[in-house]
């Protein structure tokens, strides 16, 4: 074996010594040269999945990896020091860019060259992407091996059985297996035939080779593919940490002044900073501002997510014109005429494809979107640095976009081009038949008050504001918001000056003044009854990429008051509210929404600052199961901060009481203190709570269920709970309870 693998060795090192930040294959730089070392995190965010990736990023920006357990790349395998237990199966979680690939990439890169993990025989990476091409296939486990990896062609099956194998599988979220760890066949043989997702069903479940090693990747909205159980650690990865984004452009930008430019810069905008958590950004990021900073170029520099993705796309498009016009300036509308048609075709595709939820494509994908992949101009211009090739094997390749934000933006482009040049069909399909703008009980935009344009009979192609407003309306409907970064973009694509930039890529539309102050009255005047109140901050959002900063300072404003309780708040104002007291620096000692003067919508926007709370008073705020959530979530999260919670008079349905235990149940959750006073509380429910007084992780001290109509059924149940071992209440306030 040891001819193999010293064989295997050298390819690994080959493989992975050199990587690409972009897409094009010519620009690879050594890894060991910009590599900035990405710390997993022990455990995982428990946050509810009703929140864009970028949301996530947000979130996790504020959390100091001092108060976790990181764990270097290279020791995901190795016990902690209070840890007895074997780590066998690792599952790492982490959004779309932060770099998951890169740490699997360093972590092969170091054992290739003999650096890391000397006690480890063989390390064998397999990415989803590739083993998707070949799911309907039967393969022994030594069989596939062979074939993504030649060079192990000479190691027997008895010393694969015999050694201390590590398997990396990365991208799970890019998977197309069906992994069933229930119903599958049972595989104990390396040699025996199977299906791919057999054969990774047993190798996870240890009965193929259980000395194996497992290492698998994701992002987080697929992690739950595996069940927990069949996990011995679960790490995360957050991305650069302001002294690591710092360090990155440093090595990255060797001129130590224009470096500093850069990251005084990124400091400037929030929605910058937050995303240059993630690598690819802060490659985007240093490529825009690099070529700005170091050209004649003049102008602004990019302050929101829009400026800094059409920049990027002139950008890549101006330095592949000029290798092939020896250096001849040209404008950034001849620039982008050259790659318009192009650039739409990649567009569709990316709408397309974003709508099913895929960032993976093949060829056949590409193809239905009139693109060549034969074609030269296919891999000239722009996008040879924003679309890649990922692999080639059996015969079929693997492309997708430099990073799903690149594929977010090219769709919305692709979208208001087809607004602009009023492609009927498209619009109809992705806003509704006939634009006609629904009254749906949680999106009113003007209650009473008649529509003036674009939604009549006579009329079915809408103006630009309400072209916005249906598109923001669509993206509020989907609960995991996966369409809030293109819904973003689509704003910041409507001003006058973007479109500019791009050269009449765009086409001719009435974006006057007039109209986009039109679409920000829409975005401030926007009810979202019955969305989560996490969803409606991506409004706040809609307006910074839009331009207006006139809420943002309305807030700034009232936070410097001293009678904040006199202040008028319009539901927009509680958004942007929350939002700001969910990413302050600082925790907040109580949040009382009867303390803010606004209606019973503003109350709900403002529920999600709860994570950034000690104590919260949500009284008779008619709350939802889904405004439950969000309260759930704020116990979930790491580090948790509530410690004081009343929800008296609210009258939660059993779903929500279930949905709220389950936070309180979360080995996170840190309450002391929970009032439920005044609650109808059925026996469902009183169920629900026992099970959080008897539960191991519960730290409640003080519960308070008066006035809360207690039946002696219910009464008897919450009495079961008190008499766990494990309860640790030390006050109950209930007529009922005995």
């Amino acid at each position: 074996m040891n001819v193999g693998r010293q064989k295997h060795k050298i390819r690994l090192k080959g493989t992975f010594e050199r990587v690409t930040e972009g897409a094009e294959t010519g620009s690879e730089t050594l890894l060991n040269r910009i590599y900035t070392v990405l710390y997993l995190i022990e455990g995982q965010s428990e946050e509810v999945n009703t929140q864009h990736e970028v949301r996530q990023l947000e979130t996790a920006s504020k959390k100091k990896i001092l108060h976790d357990s990181p764990i270097k790349c290279c020791d995901i395998f190795k016990a902690l020091p209070d840890q007895q237990k074997h780590i066998r199966v690792v599952l790492t979680s982490g959004v779309a860019g932060v770099g998951k690939t890169f740490s699997v990439q360093k972590f092969c890169l170091d054992w290739a060259e003999g650096l890391e993990n000397h006690d480890i025989s063989l390390v064998i990476p397999l990415s989803f992407r590739e083993l998707n091409l070949i799911k309907d296939e039967q393969y022994s486990l030594l069989e596939l091996l062979r074939v993504f990896h030649p060079t192990l062609q000479e190691v027997p099956a008895e010393q694969l059985a015999g050694s201390k194998v590590l398997f990396i599988f990365d991208g799970l979220d890019e998977s197309r297996l069906s992994l069933d760890f229930n119903n599958n066949e049972a595989v104990s043989d390396v040699t025996q035939k199977s299906s791919v997702n057999v054969l990774l069903t047993n190798l996870i479940q240890g009965k193929l080779l259980p000395s194996a090693l497992v290492w698998i990747t994701s992002r987080p909205a697929a992690a739950n593919q595996i069940p927990p159980e069949r996990v011995d650690r679960i790490t995360e990865v957050r991305g650069f940490t302001d002294a690591q984004k710092e360090e990155y452009f440093r090595k990255r930008v060797s001129d130590e002044e224009l470096s500093s430019r850069i990251i005084s810069h990124i400091k400037t905008s929030r929605s910058l900073h937050i995303m240059c958590l993630i690598p690819v950004f802060c490659w985007i990021t240093a490529t825009v501002l690099d070529h700005m900073l170091t050209t004649d170029q003049r102008g602004e520099l990019p302050k929101t997510l829009t400026d800094m993705y059409l920049h990027f796309l002139l950008v890549q498009t101006k330095r592949k014109k000029l290798k092939y016009a020896e250096g001849h300036e040209t404008s950034p509308q001849e620039l982008m005429e050259a790659d318009r048609e192009v650039v739409l075709k990649l567009g569709r595709l990316a709408f397309e494809q974003l709508e099913k939820g895929n960032i993976m494509f093949y060829q056949e994908d590409l193809e239905r979107c009139g693109l060549d992949v034969a074609e030269a101009s296919l891999y000239s211009g722009v996008c040879s640095e924003i679309f890649k090739r990922e692999s080639v094997i059996f015969q079929k390749t693997v492309y997708c976009f430099v990073h799903l934000s690149v594929q977010e933006f090219l769709a919305a482009v692709y979208l208001f081009h087809c607004y602009t040049n009023r492609n009927t069909q498209v619009l109809k399909d992705f806003l509704g038949e006939g634009f006609k703008r629904k009254k749906t009980p949680f999106l009113q935009r003007f209650s009473g008050k008649k529509d003036s344009h674009g939604d009549s009979e006579h009329d079915n192609h809408p103006s630009l504001d309400v072209f916005l407003m249906k598109a923001m309306e669509k993206s509020l409907e989907i609960k995991n918001g996966h369409l809030d970064l293109f819904v973003r973009f689509l704003h910041g694509l409507s001003l006058e000056s973007n479109q500019r930039l791009l050269g009449g890529l765009l086409g001719q539309t009435d974006n006057s003044p007039e109209i986009i102050q039109k679409a920000i009255n829409n975005l401030k005047l926007m009810n979202s009854y019955e969305i989560s109140p996490d969803r409606s901050i991506n409004i706040f959002h809609c307006l910074t990429e839009i331009n207006d900063h006139s809420v943002h300072q309305k807030i700034q404003e009232f936070l410097k008051s001293e009678n904040r309780s006199e202040k008028n708040l319009f539901e927009i104002h509680c958004s942007a509210l929350a939002y700001m007291l969910q990413m302050s620096e600082e925790v907040l000692d109580e949040l009382d929404l009867e303390k803010y003067n606004t209606s019973e919508e503003g109350q709900r926007r403002l529920i999600p600052a709860v994570r950034n709370c000690r104590k919260a008073r949500i009284i008779n705020c008619a709350l939802s199961e889904t405004d439950c959530e969000v309260v759930a979530s704020a116990l979930k999260s790491n580090p948790s901060h509530l410690r004081e919670l009343e929800l008296s008079y609210n009258n939660l349905k059993d779903s929500a009481v279930e949905c709220l235990c389950a936070g309180l149940q979360s080995p996170n959750c840190r309450l002391e203190t929970l009032r439920l006073s005044g609650f109808n509380l059925s026996d469902r429910s009183c169920e629900a709570l026992s099970s959080v007084l008897s539960s191991q992780s519960s730290s409640l001290r003080e519960l308070d269920l008066s006035n809360s109509n207690l039946q002696d059924s219910g009464g008897k149940l919450i009495s079961v709970g008190l008499k766990s071992l494990h309860c640790t209440l030390e006050t109950l306030r209930s007529d009922q309870v005995q």
